[in-house]
């Protein structure tokens, strides 16, 4: 049995975070030369309060956007970044299914061990996040959290039958079974990843128009429990991480407390997870498999 989460070689791992900081440089890059601006989110965010850099076990950066400064970035990028890097969205892959966008760098890999056999490219990356405005009716933010929450889990079963079900038991046995039965249905009826996106998207930005005070990430289910007021996320906040500067949000603390809690405890062995690759490439070096 192949591991979904196990510690790195260090200098493998070292690897990793100098190429997701070049990643971050050149996506700043842009955003500074654009005036568009990001916030440093979830692990990432609290790699930079709690350890000036990476959390130790981390291997991977995540920032978010407001939707309006992410929909600018995504169209600059497509025409500046070159042959050196790309964004990855079902829009720009129609094979791609996920919600989550990457800024990733070509003529790497890294593939995790549930979509090894996906025909789309999976490389080193940054994932960004818009974030788009919440309902103020709180039932009308429901219908929202659940609409989007569904079509990206209808999104990831068309990429893939093989799913990880936090459930143990005769009920988990029966949910893994469902997920397979979803993956090979959507498959046989052709429902294309780029047409579940465009969908879910349309659900997550419903009530941009109305800028209600709160704005979340609609990218996983827990987005309306960690919805934040937009208006608090600035002026963000300059913040050392690793050898550069990285930006947070000016609410930082209330963000992270949020989500997690008491962020600044550092977990147990056991909860200290990563997303280790079957499949781990660098630039012009030889693939090293996790087997």
């Amino acid at each position: 049995m192949i591991e979904r989460s196990k510690p790195y070689e260090p200098e493998i791992l070292a690897k990793l975070h100098k190429t997701q900081i070049e990643i971050l440089e050149e996506f700043e890059r842009i955003c500074e030369k654009y005036n568009l601006e990001y916030f440093a989110i979830y692990g990432t965010a609290i790699g930079a309060v709690r350890h000036q850099g990476f959390i130790p076990w981390d291997d991977d950066i995540d920032v978010g956007m407001l939707r309006e400064d992410y929909e600018k970035f995504l169209e600059i990028a497509r025409k500046e970044l070159g042959e050196k890097y790309q964004i990855m969205t079902p829009l720009d892959d129609p094979k791609y299914a996920c919600t989550v966008t990457h800024l990733q760098k070509k003529n790497t890999k890294f593939v995790p061990i549930i979509l090894r056999d996906e025909p789309y490219q999976m490389c080193i990356d940054l994932d960004i996040f818009p974030f788009d405005h919440v309902a103020t009716d709180p039932r009308e933010a429901k219908i929202q959290q659940f609409g989007a929450t569904f079509l990206g889990r209808i999104l990831f079963l068309i990429g893939t039958g093989e799913v990880i079900v936090p459930i143990q038991g005769w009920k988990g046995k029966m949910a893994e079974y469902i997920c397979k039965c979803s993956h090979v249905l959507l498959k046989v009826f052709h429902v294309s990843p780029e047409r579940v996106y465009k969908k879910f998207k349309k659900i997550s930005t419903k009530y941009n128009k109305e800028k209600s005070s709160y704005v979340t990430s609609f990218e996983y289910a827990g987005g309306l429990k960690d919805k934040i007021k937009w208006e608090e996320l600035f002026p963000t906040k300059e913040v050392k991480f690793e050898n550069i500067k990285i930006k947070i949000p000016a609410n930082n603390h209330e963000f992270l407390s949020n989500v997690y809690g008491d962020y600044m405890k550092i977990p147990p062995k056991e909860e200290q997870i990563n997303h280790f690759p079957y499949m781990i490439q660098f630039e012009g070096e030889e693939p090293y498999i996790n087997e």
